[in-house]
């Protein structure tokens, strides 16, 4: 079995919550006597272009956090949701912006698999972007409807080495991180593996509760309740540490896939050239935010794992799991134009 992630985990080493947030309301204090740079930022409110619809995952994490940061700066932050082209449009437009730290991005992860899958990226997210503050992770659950055969990780892979046919796995849509997980399953444990395209996680969800596929690859958020309600069983989640919501439910890696540690995220990133002087400005009012127990809560309630630290340690994790997701890509043979 090999697992990519053993050598090359997807998440550094960081500081402990309590370091970040000290730092950070330490920043912020300092920022209010000097220097005369980050004194004058902000001045007025600031733009989040988050390059998908609104009411997604992505969307709802960015705004609960943007408005309590918000609160922090005494300055308001405008969501713009600007979707189309597999979150490149929206990005490509704050490549473009003016590096002042007023038009900023809600990357998502396709940001740094985009470059795996497709054979044009309008923009080079290591050159033409400045990290500035992890948001939120966004772990995977996996499920299978209540009389499926297998009811863990080991068990849906004996299914998958013995049975005529492939695992079926649905995701909502082609190139997704849900896509690619199922794929990282099927590489690390030999097990055959197939994937489902939907339009949406919703069809998939349905179509997974009949048994007309075998297992979905399923964000939190959506799944939760079905679980909960008990119209679908939960085998695994896809993140190193078992999720706040459902803490009864063991990972991928605690059921003997050592590095298995993937989800999808959401980060604040600016044009290349934005000041450092702003940038740590914006760092220390994400991490203020998310130590505030009320947003903590919130996020988890939603499906999403808090995610503070230093904007270093973002560019080191978008480096790692970049090459991660490029590896899984290049090894299933993906793409998606």
């Amino acid at each position: 079995m090999r697992a990519f992630g053993a050598d090359n985990p997807s998440q550094p080493a960081t500081l402990s919550r309590r370091d970040v947030v000290s730092s950070a309301l330490a920043l912020l204090a300092a920022t209010a006597a000097g220097p005369a740079s980050a004194q004058a930022y902000p001045v007025r409110a600031m733009q989040i272009i988050v390059p998908f619809a609104a009411g997604g995952g992505v969307d709802v994490v960015t705004r609960v956090v943007a408005e309590a940061a918000g609160t922090i700066l005494k300055q308001r932050f405008v969501i713009e949701n600007r979707g189309g082209a597999a979150t490149m449009l929206g990005s490509q437009a704050v490549a473009k912006a003016e590096p002042d730290g007023y038009t900023l991005l809600a990357a998502p992860t396709t940001m740094v698999i985009n470059p795996a899958l497709k054979a044009a990226v309008p923009f080079d997210w290591e050159k033409d972007f400045v990290p500035v503050a992890m948001i939120a992770k966004l772990p995977f659950v996996v499920v299978a409807g209540k009389a499926y055969p297998a009811s863990t990780m080991k068990e849906l892979e004996a299914v998958g080495k013995t049975a005529k046919d492939p695992i079926t796995f649905g995701s909502g849509g082609a190139g997704t991180v849900a896509h690619l997980a199922g794929e990282f399953f099927g590489i690390v444990s030999g097990a055959k593996v197939q994937h489902v395209a939907y339009r949406g996680e919703a069809p998939a969800l349905t179509d997974a509760i009949s048994g007309n596929i075998s297992v979905m690859f399923c964000t939190l958020a959506s799944a939760s309740g079905h679980i909960k309600g008990g119209t679908m069983k939960a085998l695994g989640v896809t993140t190193a540490k078992r999720a706040a919501l459902l803490p009864e439910v063991p990972t991928v890696a605690e059921q003997g896939y050592a590095g298995y540690d993937l989800s999808a995220w959401v980060a604040l990133v600016a044009p290349r050239g934005t000041p450092p002087a702003v940038v740590d400005v914006l760092n220390a009012a994400i991490n203020a935010a998310l130590a505030q127990p009320e947003i903590n809560a919130r996020l988890i309630e939603i499906g999403s794992e808090p995610a503070p630290g230093s904007a270093a340690e973002l560019g080191a994790f978008m480096a790692k799991d970049a090459k991660i997701w490029a590896e899984v890509v290049k090894t299933a043979s993906i793409k998606v134009e």
